[in-house]
């Protein structure tokens, strides 16, 4: 039976993961208070679905402790893995998104942006997600410049979006809504669109049990691409 530490249970991934661990056989969850000084004994491995402010000194405390953490918080974007990477972290898995779905979406984006010359991003989320854009986005617009040369389209009108590594992104938030990602390209006389629907928080089961159950990285491995043959 493997223990899973799980910090931030009363949000909504938390609980989305707490749902999946109890749901197999194999795992069993322990709800962890993030606030104040972290104790991992006894715990294999943590998963964490906080705020980037908690997020970074619990990541701090499950590779100081030398337990593997899967982290769900959004705001880990480049810069802040590429730190985390110096310092020699081990056993850290980073997931922008745990849909399956999302995930494949990404890759289909990475493939055609090698084809087609311009790229935007649009997000939408519910109306109560504090953070824009998205870790999903931003997460596919480094994906997409990790393969080819990005240049701005427009880099002095922020009413087009912000960029994320010279690709505009655009974020929505609204009721109704619970998680929609379009990445639109464009070449002469065609358009593509890539769209991934989240309808609920139970699609993020089967990755979040995917990530669970997998060797721990011996570095920091951002995605599940690796875990689904992508990489």
């Amino acid at each position: 039976m493997l223990r899973v530490g799980v910090l931030g249970a009363s949000g909504r991934l938390g609980a989305a993961a707490v749902a999946a661990i109890d749901s197999a056989d194999d795992l069993e969850a322990v709800v962890l208070d993030p606030r104040g000084e972290l104790d991992l004994a006894g715990v294999d491995v943590a998963f964490d679905a906080t705020i980037l402010a908690a997020s970074q000194r619990i990541v701090d405390a499950a590779v100081a402790q030398g337990v593997a953490i899967v982290v769900g918080t959004s705001g880990w974007g480049a810069a802040r893995v590429d730190a985390l990477r110096e310092r020699g972290a081990t056993g850290v898995r980073i997931v922008p998104n745990f849909s399956i779905g999302s995930v494949v979406g990404t890759h289909l984006a990475t493939i055609a942006a090698r084809h087609l010359g311009a790229v935007e991003i649009v997000e939408t989320h519910h109306a109560r997600k504090v953070d824009a854009p998205s870790g999903t986005a931003v997460r596919t617009a480094e994906a997409i410049a990790a393969v080819r040369a990005v240049e701005a389209p427009t880099p002095h009108e922020p009413g087009r979006g912000t960029l994320v590594a010279g690709i505009p992104v655009h974020a929505l938030r609204l009721p109704g809504v619970s998680a929609r990602q379009e990445v639109v390209l464009g070449g002469t006389g065609e358009t593509l669109t890539i769209r991934h629907d989240t309808l609920g928080h139970d699609a993020y089961a089967a990755g979040i049990l995917l990530a669970l159950r997998a060797t721990p990285p011996a570095g920091v491995v951002v995605g599940l691409d690796d875990l689904l043959g992508l990489a």
